[in-house]
């Protein structure tokens, strides 16, 4: 039972005994002084018992709550320690991060480098060479000065680069391909050269092969002296145009030409050998172009036929056809 109900108790017991001398009609203050010994001072004994009863359960609540904050104190970890730790180990991984994408980065650019540092290296020795040479030749000797400038000439199947010195550049193929000097040593038969970027070193007669989209050309050293290198290529180069000779079995304009046992029937409008083109009619009067390499499919009643150009030269047209 708790202490409040100790307490409205005792303070119904007073009000009933003193409600019980009301209503019996007593007025005498003997009855009175022996009502309230009765029932006031053992309620009042009760009260004091319940309010020391009720202090005693407060210090020991207060005394419970002061043990669980020592507790927490003492074993509760040092926020300022883990953050400290946090930050820390944070850093590290940072530092460890930054050092592997920068050895990453320097890796990936370390071929780009070493190229550019041969290459400047190269052309220092030639601008050296160069001044030395021009110096001489004010001497009044005859060493050979620096070679000529790049300059282009051509054929059927190659384009030429003049003879060209150290720091000199060969354009090929309208300047997609770019051929820079980079070193020159006419001792040892050999010459370095910076081809579209890519270091090479070359002899005389040597190539090295370029791509250029969906093909690939070469650069060749066509010679190589004391005067310097002189470069070619066939990058660029539009190769000959095949001969046009007529067809075997060749059909002029104007003419037709049954085929397959008569499945595929062949009307030839024009020709145009330049062109290595030709307007056909095939079964039937409708034209179209067809080129020197065309395959066409053709229908004819029940037979899946094939008619194949063979060829256009001179003014005629070739033809091959077979049918399932």
């Amino acid at each position: 039972m708790s202490n409040t109900s100790i307490l409205y108790g005792a303070g119904g017991l007073v009000v009933g005994a003193l409600a019980g001398v009301a209503f019996s009609g007593s007025d005498s203050s003997e009855d009175l002084r022996k009502v309230l010994g009765d029932t006031v001072v053992p309620a009042q004994e009760v009260a004091q018992k319940a309010a020391k009863s009720h202090e005693e359960q407060l210090a020991a609540l207060q005394k419970r709550l002061d043990a669980l904050e020592a507790g927490l104190a003492e074993n509760a970890p040092d926020l300022t320690a883990v953050t400290a730790g946090l930050s820390k180990e944070m850093t590290a991984k940072l530092d460890s991060l930054s050092t592997a994408l920068g050895n990453e980065i320097a890796k990936s650019s370390a071929a780009q480098a070493e190229t550019l540092k041969a290459t400047l290296a190269d052309l220092s020795a030639g601008i050296e060479k160069n001044a030395r040479a021009a110096v001489t030749a004010m001497a009044g000797t005859d060493d050979a000065g620096p070679a000529a400038p790049a300059k282009s000439a051509s054929d059927n199947d190659t384009m030429l680069a003049g003879a060209l010195g150290v720091g000199d550049t060969a354009l090929f193929a309208e300047g997609a391909v770019r051929a820079f000097v980079s070193r020159i040593d006419p001792s040892g038969g050999a010459v370095r050269l910076s081809v579209n970027g890519g270091l090479v070193t070359l002899g005389a007669g040597g190539s090295t092969k370029v791509s250029m989209g969906r093909s690939d050309c070469t650069v060749t050293v066509e010679a190589l002296n004391g005067q310097g290198v002189t470069l070619g290529s066939d990058c660029g180069v539009l190769p000959p145009p095949p001969a046009l000779t007529a067809p075997d079995d060749g059909v002029a304009p104007g003419h037709a030409v049954s085929l397959a046992d008569g499945a595929v029937r062949v009307f030839v409008s024009s020709v145009d050998s330049d062109a290595r083109t030709a307007r056909i009619a095939v079964n039937g009067v409708q034209t179209q172009q067809v080129s020197a390499d065309s395959r066409l499919g053709v229908e004819s009643g029940d037979k899946s036929c094939t008619l194949q150009v063979t060829g256009i030269g001179e003014g005629m047209i070739g033809f091959e056809a077979s049918c399932d």
